[in-house]
Parts: structure tokens; C-alpha cells; sequence
């Protein structure tokens, strides 16, 4: 499954505290790539055009993020729809954004949707998850006397087979 991600309904959805928005957003990306990584996922964060003299929409990589800033005169949304309906497998995008019109035309197209909250809420199931998958359990350790209590057992269970 890969995820188009509206990026700033996302980062505005998530900002806790005032300042630059550049500075914010580069710790969101570097946050959202920590997370994203170690799940396994394919995302792109999709950004309305940062440089507006730029004809084409800007694409880069941060890590495992992708991250397209949209050409000049083109918004997030419009771009995610783009790639809906030129898709050759739509029903393998999920289209994350809080903008009902967007997310009612890619599902006409075959595409998943999710809200901002219900990816935050997949993000944060799917960490649990993979938190209970890879801590390992405890050891099991017997003591001295359990297992000679044991051994005893098993010598009588090997004595009355061969009676």
C-alpha cells in the first residue's frame, strides 16, 4: 500500500507550538521518517509548491519519505488526484487528507482514504504492534532445585518405560 499523504493538513494537524514554519516542518519530516521507517511504509508527503517559480513539481527523498512540493499553480490536492487517476492500481494508494472533496473524487477512482486522525491512529496501532512483536519475553530460567526436581521425575518416567 502506498500512502499520498496531504502533507500540510497533516503538519498543521500535529503542530504543537509556534515558530517558523520551515524549522517545523523539517522536524515533522525527520519525526514522520523515524516512524515511517521503522514500519515499513511507503509514503509521500505531497506539499502545495514551496517554490512557486518552479514549473514542475519538486521530488526528493528523506530517507524512506518521499516528499513532492507541487509546481507552480498546482495545489496538494490537485496533484494527489492526478496521480489517482493515472494510477494503474488506485486501489493500492490510500489517500490521507482531512479535505472531503478530495479524498470523495479518489475513491470514485478505486483509491482508499483516510482521515489525518485515522492515519495518526493506524501509525500509533501499528507501533504498538511492531513494539509487542520485537520485544523479546523473558527468559525462563529454572532454578537448582526445580530442576533436579525435574530430572527426578523424568529418571522415574525412564525407569517405569523400561520396566
Amino acid at each position: 500500500m502506498h500512502y499520498l499523504v496531504d502533507a500540510y493538513n497533516l503538519l498543521f494537524r500535529t503542530r504543537k507550538k509556534k515558530g517558523p514554519l520551515e524549522q517545523y516542518r523539517q522536524s515533522f519530516i525527520e519525526d514522520l521518517n523515524e516512524i515511517i521507517s521503522k514500519l515499513h511504509l511507503q509514503v509521500t508527503l505531497v506539499f502545495d509548491g514551496a517554490e512557486k517559480h518552479l514549473r514542475l513539481p519538486s521530488r526528493s527523498h528523506f530517507e524512506t519519505l518521499e516528499i513532492i512540493y507541487t509546481n507552480k499553480g498546482q495545489t496538494a490536492d490537485e496533484y494527489i488526484f492526478d496521480e489517482v487517476s493515472v494510477a494503474k492500481s488506485p486501489a493500492q494508494l490510500t489517500i490521507v487528507s482531512n479535505d472531503r472533496e478530495l479524498t470523495g473524487r479518489c475513491r470514485q477512482h478505486g483509491a482508499k482514504t483516510l482521515t489525518i486522525d485515522e492515519f495518526l491512529h493506524f501509525l500509533s496501532k501499528k507501533k504498538g504492534k511492531k513494539k509487542r512483536l520485537t520485544t523479546t519475553p523473558k527468559s525462563f530460567r529454572e532454578t537448582d532445585p526445580e530442576i533436579a526436581r525435574l530430572l527426578a521425575i523424568f529418571e522415574k518416567r525412564m525407569i517405569e518405560e523400561v520396566d
